[in-house]
């Protein structure tokens, strides 16, 4: 009695264990049709990241160029050498293109923090009045009505460091000294 009880137990055991087998081949296939579609869709991804990676890496370069030392070097001589307190005083002459440049530059080289600030206050200032430093001096005063006495107060320190051209300090001065 207790073989036959064995015996049973052995041939249900075995069963249970064909069984079993059987699920996990077909668990295996299952997995590994969809580890392939998993794949051939990460291939399909790859393809299209790339040319999206790519294209915006493209782009980012072009905008991001760093000018090299000799590129800021023509913008101010003597770079390079210069104290924090001359670089200062340089930035407040140059042109807002050659401002960018050299903010490109100091970031990726030196990251001193004075010299952004100054550079981005210069900007900011330079940007109250679009591509301000291509413009004449006619087209400078027809933009000023309209411009808060503080962005014609920075239009002026900036005028007055870059360009200085008296005929424009002198219509700032007037929008500043109309009533409000």
């Amino acid at each position: 009695m207790a073989t036959d009880f064995l015996k049973k137990l052995c041939i249900g055991g075995i069963g249970a264990i064909d069984f079993s087998r059987e699920k996990l081949v077909e668990l295996k296939g299952s997995v590994e049709d969809s580890i392939d579609e998993f794949l051939d869709r990460g291939e399909r991804l790859n393809e299209a990241e790339d040319g999206l990676v790519g294209a915006l890496m493209a782009a980012l370069q072009v905008k991001a160029k760093i000018p090299t030392a000799e590129e800021i070097d023509e913008i101010i001589p003597g770079y390079e050498d210069m104290k924090v307190s001359e670089v200062l005083v340089s930035v407040r002459t140059i042109s807002m293109k050659d401002l960018e440049s050299v903010k490109a530059y100091e970031y990726h080289n030196y990251n001193r923090v004075r010299i952004l600030r100054q550079i981005d206050k210069e900007l900011d200032e330079a940007r109250i009045i679009p591509d301000y430093d291509e413009l004449a001096v006619g087209e400078v005063v027809d933009q000023l009505e309209g411009l808060e006495p503080q962005q014609l107060a920075a239009l002026k320190d900036y005028e007055k460091t870059h360009r200085n051209r008296k005929t424009v300090i002198r219509a700032i001065d007037n929008w500043l000294a109309a009533p409000a």
